[in-house]
């Protein structure tokens, strides 16, 4: 610790010295850099020098604010100390690897070189991509011409976004909507919003939940179809015309029984010829006839 304080205010006196004539020499740029939460950031560096090759023995950075430097590396002895995460890439050139919202922030870059000192300073910008948005309703089935609430969340995005909603048409119901954004103890957003209508019409639907990053760009979005729920008069209709069906079918069916249980008990009841009635009925009304004929043969 002893040294690292040493090594940082020789640098500074040796820079009071040594400033103005390095800055007419060379020139040092950083560009700012966005990182992703948990990935490499990668922190582009340039000198731009009038002269012939220039030796890097000495970088430091540090944090706005902040007194004792993050990050130092010295090429010739490949000392570093501080932030192990931060990388020499390609000097001037940094990384930033596993990065967190902490991370975030300006820093001061202070190169030494053989000709002098340089300064720069840049900023680090961390972000993190929100879930796909969940979305349900309330009620779950949708009533025509009735009130009804679609609720749209995600989470797990840095920083702060906001959720817009559309319809079918395209048609932006944001308006109407409601807007809840929490952070959670990991430092990440959740979104939260609430669309709700007075009266709804399901032919407006499907709905899309759009999540908007804080650049305002487009991230992740859903879409949710309307649960309509069925007509109760149709209902009621549907069961009244299957009832009236089936009493008529039952009616039917018992007039048939009682028709068939009658005839079988007429059948039942009638009386029988004997065994040979008809053949001597017959038989009979046969020689009575031929008896009336003799008798008409013997008048005459």
């Amino acid at each position: 610790m002893a040294s690292d304080t040493l090594l940082i205010f020789v640098l500074m006196m040796s820079s009071v010295r040594l400033g103005k004539s390095a800055e007419a020499l060379f020139n040092l740029k950083c560009q700012s850099a966005v990182g992703v939460i948990g990935q490499t950031t990668n922190i582009s560096c340039s000198i731009e020098s009038q002269t012939g090759s220039i030796d890097i023995n000495t970088v430091v950075l540090t944090r706005f604010r902040e007194n004792k430097p993050c990050f130092t590396f010295q090429p010739y002895e490949n000392r570093v100390t501080g932030d192990s995460r931060f990388k020499v890439e390609s000097l001037p050139s940094l990384q930033l690897h596993n990065t967190s919202i902490s991370d975030e922030g300006g820093y001061k870059y202070y190169i030494r070189t053989n000709l002098g000192h340089v300064n720069a300073e840049f900023r680090i910008n961390v972000t993190a991509v929100y879930s796909p948005p969940i979305i349900t309703s309330e009620p779950t089935e949708i009533k025509d011409g009735g009130a009804a609430d679609l609720y749209c969340r995600a989470s797990g995005g840095y920083p702060a976004g906001t959720i817009h909603w559309f319809d079918q048409r395209n048609t932006n119901w944001t308006q109407n909507a409601a807007l809840q954004i929490t952070q959670g103890h990991d430092g990440l957003f959740t979104l939260s919003s609430k669309l709700s209508f007075r009266s709804i019409d399901s032919t407006w639907g499907p709905f899309r939940c759009v999540v908007l990053n804080y650049r305002y760009e487009e991230e992740e979005e859903s879409t949710t179809h309307l649960r309509r729920e069925a007509n109760s008069d149709s209902v009621s209709s549907t069961q009244v015309v299957m009832g009236t069906v089936g009493g008529i079918v039952f009616l039917i069916a018992l007039v048939l029984f009682v028709l068939l249980l009658k005839r079988r008990c007429l059948e039942q009841n009638s009386p029988r010829n004997p065994d040979g009635v008809e053949e001597e009925t017959a038989l009979y009304k046969v020689v009575h006839k031929k008896a009336a004929d003799e008798d008409q043969n013997t008048a005459v």
